[in-house]
């Protein structure tokens, strides 16, 4: 008879759990509304654990409501059985958006110190450290990088960052890889202007950082851009010559142990080039802004391009 009265319970806990499973499923895909329907669902039939409620807290980050989602977050972080990063994150972000800057830094601080290799918490450090900190801040990027290499947002603000210090190859190499994955985006073509400017000031000395800039040589390559001197119609291919040169570079690149972590992006397209990927590459990371060019060279070697994509889904 006891045995009996407790079927329900347990078919509501098997219930929540799908409902738990399927909400953080759809949240990974981005479907935002779905999810929090089947997560808000899941606490109804009793499933209510720090994975739960910490994927609620993001979601109502998500819908602008920053103080809902500080109490569930606080209520996330409670549960020692199932402890989830998402709720360090949206009390982090929640509280910065509530304007608690103390707040804000411990939660970030205590969050990193249970998930010392999330992605998210070490991008959000890094983000709130570069105006104060930007040694610092830019080595909390890369071990967001290290940790999710295919998190674009983490290459887009380092490279921007550095773009500003008056960097050369620290600017140049974020952005490349940036657009290795988002080469069409809305941006994408803004980026590789930003780039053309870069290599076009970066001709003008020999360092591999600007002149103009106190920033670190600690990361540096003998790599020189030729400086531009064709006409309008002939800028692509400079581009795309300019970019094949610096992967060809990145063997030879100095580096001190402060800077080691910058290796990620030597290692990666001197691995292009070393599997003779670095023209595919090239144009494909010019496309947004000289696309006849990009694609005219993709119908002609249908089977470099292939190769180089088929190469990017193993890593």
């Amino acid at each position: 008879m006891l045995a009996l009265l407790a079927l329900p319970a347990l078919w509501g806990q098997s219930k929540g759990q799908e409902m738990k499973d399927e909400g953080l499923r759809l949240m990974g895909r981005g479907v935002m509304d779905s999810a929090m329907v089947l997560l808000d669902q899941a606490v109804l039939l009793g499933v209510s654990d720090g994975e739960v409620l910490g994927a609620q807290a993001l979601l109502y980050l998500e819908q602008g409501d920053a103080q809902r989602a500080l109490e569930k977050a606080v209520d996330a972080r409670k549960d020692q059985q199932r402890p989830s990063p998402d709720a360090w994150v949206a009390g982090t972000l929640a509280h910065a958006e509530l304007g608690n800057v103390s707040q804000r830094d411990r939660w970030l601080e205590q969050g990193l110190e249970a998930f010392p290799g999330d992605y998210r918490l070490l991008y959000h450090a890094g983000r709130f450290a570069l105006p104060f900190d930007p040694e610092n801040g830019q080595r909390y990027l890369l071990r967001a990088i290290y940790a999710y290499p295919a998190f674009g947002e983490a290459h887009l603000l380092l490279g921007e960052q550095m773009y500003r210090r008056g960097e050369n190859l620290k600017a140049a190499l974020p952005m490349l890889y940036y657009l290795t994955m988002f080469h069409d985006e809305a941006h994408s073509a803004d980026l590789v202007a930003a780039l053309e400017r870069l290599y076009d000031s970066w001709s003008a000395n020999q360092e591999s950082i600007s002149k103009f800039s106190r920033a670190s040589s600690g990361f540096k390559s003998d790599f020189l851009p030729q400086v531009f001197s064709g006409t309008r119609d002939e800028k692509g291919d400079w581009f795309v010559a300019q970019t094949m040169d610096l992967m060809a570079h990145m063997s030879q690149v100095e580096v001190n142990s402060e800077d080691a972590l910058w290796v990620f992006y030597s290692d990666f397209f001197e691995q292009i080039h070393h599997l003779e990927f670095a023209e595919a590459l090239a144009h494909h990371i010019a496309y947004s802004r000289y696309p006849d060019l990009s694609m005219l060279w993709i119908n002609d070697n249908p089977r470099e391009y292939e190769m180089l994509g088929d190469w990017m889904l193993l890593q």
